[in-house]
């Protein structure tokens, strides 16, 4: 997808600013989802760009050399309508997506990957809506945006209801299939934790016989080829865009691979508890207090040193 030319250019410059803006832990995201809800073409005018912003990233080397364009920013004062100081960046986007050609028709899958502290909702032209938790990231492909790969850490996916389209999630060794719901992908530690809030999935892992099917208010969680399916409240899937994380039933390791993301410290945990399971509620903050928490009411021990923290059994 390029930036077209039946865009108009005040949509365009919108949707870059946007997307300039959220790049930004202090992201207003109700606006920006006002903006997407008040035209259809919005949503298809931020990927188009989003896209532009993936080819400059992945051809950041060859561009050193050329003058980046002034940022854009978004005025408070008017909740969706981008104040625009950027010059021509329109101009130099919609020359850059001609420079690049290549870039639309290969098969190299784009990038997304949040390394901020707080959620980053990502819109796809297919109509998903696809937040990061910090420290995550996907791939998605480059002719096919119902192809996702979760590379590392949980996502949340909202994806509009449409018989003839069907997502497909690729996490580890496991394949999450859905139409039409919203759901949640947690990939740590090789374990992987799908909950679903609305609808149904199905998933697959490569040492399972058959696909197992998960519906709203239930989870399923995949280790060592295991899968061990659960009820959740639905209104706990994808509870750490609330700031809280949720477990039911949850692999020690999953916890820890958590923990890690959020804390920015590095978790490991006693082989005497790779069969220990978590289930309650942790709230996130800046993550330092986490590893702590856990321990306190699970009655296990924490030994830190420099950045690598380390969960052992209580004594």
């Amino acid at each position: 997808m390029t930036a077209r030319a039946d865009f108009d250019e005040a949509m365009l410059d919108q949707a870059i600013a946007w997307q300039a803006a959220l790049e930004h832990d202090a992201a207003d995201w109700d606006g920006y989802l006002a903006w997407l809800e008040a035209n259809p073409r919005h949503r298809e005018a931020f990927d188009s760009i989003a896209l532009v912003d993936a080819a400059v990233r992945e051809h950041r080397d060859v561009l050193s050399h050329e003058p980046s364009p002034p940022v854009a920013e978004i005025d408070p004062r008017h909740r969706w309508k981008p104040r625009l100081v950027m010059g021509g960046a329109l101009a130099a986007c919609l020359a850059l997506a001609v420079a690049l050609p290549t870039f639309w028709q290969t098969s190299r899958p784009i990038a997304y990957s949040n390394e901020g502290s707080a959620p980053r909702m990502i819109a796809l032209a297919s109509g998903t809506s696809v937040t990061l938790s910090p420290g995550s990231a996907i791939l998605v492909s480059a002719k096919n945006d119902g192809q996702i790969e979760l590379a590392k850490g949980e996502a949340y996916f909202d994806v509009r209801h449409d018989p003839s389209r069907v997502l497909t999630v690729s996490a580890g060794n496991y394949r999450v299939t859905d139409i039409g719901t919203r759901f949640s992908v947690n990939l740590a530690n090789s374990a992987l934790r799908v909950g679903v809030a609305q609808g149904a999935v199905s998933v697959a892992g490569a040492q399972t016989a058959s696909a197992v099917r998960v519906d709203a208010g239930h989870q399923l969680v995949g280790k060592d080829g295991l899968l061990t399916l659960s009820t959740v409240e639905p209104s706990q899937v994808g509870s750490w865009r609330s700031g809280r994380l949720t477990y039911t039933n949850a692999p020690l390791a999953m916890v820890a691979g958590d923990i890690e993301r959020y804390s920015g410290k590095r978790i490991s945990v006693d082989s005497a508890l790779e069969n220990k399971h978590f289930s309650g509620i942790l709230v996130i903050g800046d993550g330092s207090k986490l590893a702590s928490d856990l321990a306190a009411v699970m009655w296990l021990e924490v030994r830190q040193q420099g950045d690598l923290v380390h969960i052992a059994a209580g004594r």
